[in-house]
């Protein structure tokens, strides 16, 4: 494209060698105005879609820069009909006798200007703006100098340039901002494998850096997907052209090839395994948990549904908590058995009440905490199995917890997640005068956050109160939280409102139409429903307007695509099997 270069006080900015793509004009249907411009593309910019990136140079050499929000067309004809008829009446094959003047309009929403002056632009040259300009644009230049940069993907401008994206370290995991929540349809939005390509970072990044000691703990409450962090993704070993635009994306990003290092995995106990943990991974590397009745006696009342905790049960309740003290009761099997001797008293004459409670109550109580053990196998000491906490202590700098849920309900997900969640909250408001505690912030990542934080307001479970908790004051103390699913809009505004990070993956219609994305224009908004898999919108706290970006394969194995071997997981078993019953001889 040849066309007079302006001058400019940012060349640097501006991708003047790549030719301008269209001129900026306010027409009386469409004016500028301070927010967006309006620009005509030239007939041969091809390239241009909606989400780049792209700089208006007017004639005081000053650059507006702006996300391409809206393209249409317009045809000189008068309507439909006209158009109609000039095809001979309806015959496509048709030429018409006059050739019609077509162009295309972009709108776009202005970033950020090289000057002062808030107002509108008149005409301008328009081009798409260099990496340095979109860094300078989106406001990442600062905080990237000064280390404060995470990468979380790139962005494709319509030059086919790749332009690195950075979040701002204190506005993800805090002190002047925190959390991230995504959304997105199931399969098709890659919301696991983007958290895991951004802890990669983050961790990366940090140690790195020597900035802040950071640690993570991610719940696995579905299937495989975060059991295998630690195996290297054998997708890499291909060479098709998108997994080597995804090694070029790593370059561009500066992060290695490697997966995670300091994983351990944990899972609830179980007795029928030879492993003794209920978790999909079966290669020796999970670690099990299981609580005695101290650590669960103040959340009893939380597994059950309405139906079957209602306040008079909740009453009796009561009164076998302070007998759990007053005995003292140490274990769920003495609980079991001193409720049973007094089921006995209580059946015996023409007793009508059990410590001033109705009867009926009382063995409705006795019934639930009977069920507990078998509702909540592996997670509650039965049968003289001691108690093994999940050592949150062993947490330091660079290490990453995985806690598989996923063989529990969703109230077992909800207590596992929330007492976790509250240990780890304390220790980090706790003095480490003791110097034991190596690291100062700790990165939670909940999948399916609509079941531990969900928008119904007549939900009032502790556990929605301690996510709400957490990301209201979370940031201050260190405690990030990375929550994602499948509609934004089941979530507790709280949780996002206060989420310095979203975003937004592929996502269906009806979800587009609630009042989370009312915010977007119309045809970014559409676009949410067409992108591919591991393309994203993002919005972060330091960003003016929303970015598209692509991320690459995470490093890691995905879950539901790691193969064990069977064979070796089958001849330990039988190892373990025999030196149990060499044990028991013994």
């Amino acid at each position: 494209m040849q066309n007079r270069r302006p001058e400019c006080k940012f060349p640097d900015f501006v991708n003047f060698e790549f030719g301008s793509i269209g001129k900026s004009a306010s027409t009386r249907a469409n004016p500028n105005t301070a927010q967006y411009f309006y620009f005509w593309l030239a007939a041969g910019a091809t390239t241009l879609e909606l989400g780049n990136i792209v700089a208006a140079v007017t004639d005081d050499g000053h650059a507006t820069f702006g996300t391409v929000v809206e393209l249409s067309t317009v045809m000189d004809i008068e309507n439909f009909l006209s158009d109609y008829i000039s095809h001979d009446f309806g015959d496509p094959n048709v030429s018409p006798p006059s050739d019609l003047a077509e162009i295309m309009i972009a709108k776009v929403n202005v970033i950020r200007a090289t000057h002062d002056r808030i107002r509108p632009i008149g005409r301008g040259s328009v081009y798409f703006a260099t990496p340095e300009g979109v860094a300078w644009g989106l406001g990442m230049s600062d905080y990237v100098e000064e280390g404060r940069g995470i990468p979380i993907g790139v962005m494709e401008n319509g030059d086919g340039s790749l332009v690195p994206i950075f979040l701002d370290d204190e506005f993800l995991i805090g002190p002047e901002g925190s959390h991230m929540n995504m959304s997105g349809i199931s399969g098709l939005a890659t919301k696991t494998s983007l958290v895991e390509f951004l802890l990669k970072s983050i961790l990366e990044k940090m140690i790195k850096t020597d900035k802040r000691k950071v640690a993570a703990v991610f719940f696995n409450v579905k299937g495989k997907d975060l059991l295998y962090l630690d195996k290297p993704n054998p997708q890499y070993e291909s060479n098709d052209p998108y997994t080597n635009k995804c090694r070029q994306m790593y370059d561009v990003l500066g992060i290695e090839m490697t997966p995670f290092e300091n994983v351990r995995v944990f899972a609830p106990y179980d007795r029928n395994s030879d492993g003794h943990t209920k978790s999909f991974r079966r290669d020796g590397k999970v670690e099990h948990f299981i609580w005695d009745l101290n650590e669960i006696v103040e959340d009893i009342p939380y597994l059950f549904d309405r139906d079957s905790w209602d306040e008079s049960v909740d009453a009796v309740y009561v009164d076998i908590k302070d007998q759990i003290e007053r005995q003292p009761i140490r274990s769920y099997d003495q609980l079991i058995a001193w409720i049973n001797e007094e089921r006995r008293v209580v059946s015996q004459g023409h007793v009508t009440h059990w410590r001033g409670h109705e009867k009926e109550d009382f063995y409705k109580c006795a019934k639930n905490l009977d069920a507990l053990s078998g509702l909540y196998d592996g997670l509650i000491c039965t049968g003289g199995v001691d108690q093994v906490d999940v050592p949150l202590e062993d947490l330091y700098n660079g290490s990453i917890f995985v806690v598989d849920i996923q063989s529990l309900n969703d109230r077992g997900q909800a207590m596992v997640f929330s007492k976790i969640l509250k240990r780890v909250y304390k220790a980090l408001i706790e003095d480490n005068k003791d110097g034991h505690r190596d690291f100062d912030s700790v990165v939670f990542f909940i999948d399916e956050l609509n079941k531990f934080a969900p928008e119904d307001p007549l939900t009032s479970a502790p556990i929605k109160q301690s996510v709400v908790e957490i990301c209201a004051r979370g940031r201050s103390i260190g405690v990030s939280l990375f929550g994602v699913e499948q509609f934004m809009s089941q979530i507790e505004p709280q949780v996002v409102d206060n989420s310095s990070t979203l975003i937004y993956g592929r996502t269906g219609p009806a979800e587009l139409m609630t009042k989370n994305y009312s915010w977007l224009d119309v045809d970014m908004r559409n676009r949410l429903t067409t992108v591919p898999k591991g393309t994203f919108l993002l919005k972060h706290a330091k960003f003016t307007q929303p970015v598209f970006c692509k991320f690459p394969f995470p490093t890691c194995v995905p879950g539901d695509q790691y193969e064990e071997d069977l064979e070796a997981i089958k001849e330990r078993d039988q190892i373990s099997a025999f030196a149990f019953r060499r044990d028991l001889d013994e």
